[in-house]
């Protein structure tokens, strides 16, 4: 993250209460219907913890537990900064393989993975041939799940390599290779658990979703009964809104620190170039889009999931923005949120913070 971005979310000026309240609805439903978005589950907007605009679409619900996909993730990467709080690790540059030694020798014993750390897990930095956007990637998600041990599956895959066309990870933005690995963050989740000594789901409920009054998630889980944190989290669409606006009090709520405010600021720092097509870098499991408005540039940090499911934290306008949709696999799932976000609601947002 670059120093003027730094102090922005830092400096951003928080509501005096962290609850919903009742505001002047945000006037944006003309232009949400003419961009004819599909399979939309919910939109909701809130700006200085003032709820702006709440529509739900095609049957769902504020009550509906809604498949976030990928965007649960980000959730897995708040229970670490949480556990670090708690000092149950070090730093996030912790060696993982130490707390797996009841699965060693492995195979493909080498040196990058013996030093791999939880901050390469969570930044999709890691050192493993993993990558869930190439079917033909050993590390592949849909690969991990028609095994029974999951742990086993990702402790024991290769090191990456890189093809002859392909850039170096010394000659690309910020100086690492970025490889998406759905695989590398339920390892995160397991190496919690153990810390721990309880579920993650379990760990989540006591330590983060209880504090915030969020009483109904539901969690997937291996066929060894380990939580799956990296992806499939079902948690209501208000619930989601919650989130992030603990991100935006710095992760503090109702006068009480449940994240650090150095975890978060490392988690929206950018360390490698993801997806460039959408001026997208990546920090520890949130993505930062880059918008252009009115001349300015707008950051938004986001946990974002197939399908369409999104959590936006926008810390310009003191902003959280949240989107839930079943476009799962298409196409247009991601490119029709950010013509949203673009077109419609950051021109209402930075018309509220004139």
């Amino acid at each position: 993250m670059k120093p003027l971005l730094q102090k922005l979310f830092f400096s951003a000026t928080l509501s005096l209460s962290p609850l919903l309240q009742a505001a002047e609805p945000l006037a944006i439903q003309a232009e949400i219907e003419a961009l004819n978005l599909q399979k939309m589950a919910g939109i909701l907007v809130q700006q200085n913890g003032q709820l702006l605009y709440e529509q739900y679409f095609n049957g769902s619900s504020a009550n509906e537990l809604h498949d976030i996909r990928s965007a649960s993730k980000s959730v897995t990467s708040l229970l670490f900064g949480i556990a670090l709080q708690q000092q149950l690790f070090t730093s996030e540059q912790d060696l993982v393989l130490p707390l797996f030694a009841d699965y060693q020798p492995l195979l493909f014993a080498t040196k990058a993975k013996s030093v791999m750390t939880f901050f390469q897990l969570l930044s999709m930095t890691n050192p493993l041939e993993c990558n869930d956007w190439t079917d033909y990637s050993a590390g592949n998600e849909e690969r991990m799940y028609l095994q029974a041990d999951w742990l086993s599956f990702v402790l024991n895959l290769p090191e990456r390599g890189h093809a002859p066309w392909e850039k170096a990870p010394a000659d690309q933005p910020y100086g690492r290779d970025f490889a998406y690995c759905t695989a590398g963050v339920f390892l995160t989740g397991a190496a919690i658990e153990r810390k721990t000594k309880m579920k993650l789901s379990d760990y989540a409920q006591q330590q983060l979703f209880t504090p915030l009054g969020i009483k109904e998630v539901s969690w997937p889980y291996s066929p060894k009964g380990l939580t799956q944190g990296g992806g499939g989290l079902r948690i209501k669409a208000p619930d989601l809104l919650k989130l992030g606006q603990l991100m935006l009090n710095k992760g503090q709520w109702q006068g009480k620190s449940l994240v650090s405010a150095d975890w978060l600021q490392k988690s929206f720092t950018a360390y490698s170039e993801a997806m460039p097509e959408l001026h997208a870098d990546y920090g520890l499991t949130w993505w930062i889009f880059t918008y252009q408005l009115n001349g300015k540039t707008v950051q938004a940090y986001a946990a974002a999931g197939n399908g369409g499911n999104y959590l936006f934290v926008i810390p310009a306008f003191n902003a959280t923005v949240v989107t839930t949709s079943s476009a799962y696999n298409t196409k247009y799932m991601h490119q029709q949120i950010h013509r949203l976000m673009q077109t419609v609601i950051l021109p209402a947002l930075s018309a509220r913070s004139v």
